[in-house]
């Protein structure tokens, strides 16, 4: 099923780059999962093992893939979309029922498994003729369609968060490269970003948001009454209430729950200015875990 939507992307990736970030990173996970010592070792912060987490990486690729192909989800995949009110629900259950079915007996077969993955999602953004197309996104909830330049840069994301945990877990080294957060945090912060407003936090409240990923191309969020919706800069609709300038590894950090708020703030990570400055600190409060 292909969806051609009425708007344009707000940030719209830069496709090699992309590519090329999806491939190199996920090389970098492969064979940190193949030299690990064993599967079931605990990911901090998780409640999940390593070899659970990458198993989770692994539907995530192929699931991607074949959605960015246009393919029909077959029983296997079709069999793991959970349900929930609400877009964190429902990736929740998801989740849940993924590692319940993808099991790995060594380390060798779990790097294989996602260097397989990885490379045909990285594969299927390379070939597809239109990155700004829309495609069913069902674990994210019924209906939901999202651009195959979104998948590849949450895919991209995913890679470097997991990468992450599993370094944290299996004793690798839990950097974030950058330069391959640059590329997909911007896209993946404008068009996931509406999706997941918090309506009780939100309640009330009307402002502009100016997000300057550090490195990337910023964008402005408009939030009134529990509803959000991103637009390219510079903005017309109306003044800018707060600007957040973000390095791209925080954004993703403290998006994914990995960092708190004030650790970026207190580190510079994150900054916040403007007619109402206040509203910085706020901001990820607004919108519920991903």
């Amino acid at each position: 099923m292909t969806v051609r939507l009425a708007a344009m992307m707000t940030v719209p990736p830069d496709r090699d780059a992309l590519v090329e970030a999806l491939g190199r990173e996920s090389r970098r996970v492969a064979e940190m999962v193949r030299r690990a010592e064993r599967l079931d070792a605990p990911v901090p912060g998780l409640a999940w093992s390593a070899g659970q987490l990458a198993g989770h990486l692994c539907v995530v690729y192929r699931a991607f893939a074949g959605t960015v192909r246009g393919e029909a989800f077959g029983p296997e995949l079709a069999g793991v979309i959970g349900t929930g009110d609400t877009l964190p629900e429902v990736v929740a259950a998801t989740n849940a029922r993924a590692v319940e079915v993808v099991h790995f007996e060594r380390p060798a077969e779990a790097a294989d498994a996602l260097a397989e993955g990885a490379s045909g999602l990285a594969g299927a953004l390379a070939a597809s003729p239109d990155l700004e197309v829309a495609r069913p996104a069902p674990w994210y909830g019924a209906g939901v369609t999202r651009y195959v330049a979104t998948l590849g840069a949450i895919g991209v994301s995913e890679t470097l968060v997991h990468g992450r945990d599993l370094a944290l877990a299996l004793g690798g080294d839990p950097r974030m490269p950058a330069a391959a957060a640059v590329c997909a945090a911007p896209t993946v912060m404008s068009e996931m970003l509406p999706l997941l407003v918090d309506q009780r936090a939100a309640r009330g409240l009307t402002a502009t948001f100016e997000l300057r990923v550090r490195g990337g191309r910023g964008f402005v969020l408009h939030l009134s009454e529990g509803v959000a919706r991103s637009t390219p800069l510079p903005s017309a609709d109306r003044p800018v209430d707060c600007v957040i300038s973000l390095s791209a590894c925080a954004a993703l950090l403290v998006a994914f729950n990995r960092m708190p708020v004030w650790r970026a703030i207190a580190t510079g990570q994150i900054l916040s200015y403007g007619r109402r400055p206040w509203l910085g600190p706020r901001f990820r409060g607004l919108f519920l875990n991903p």
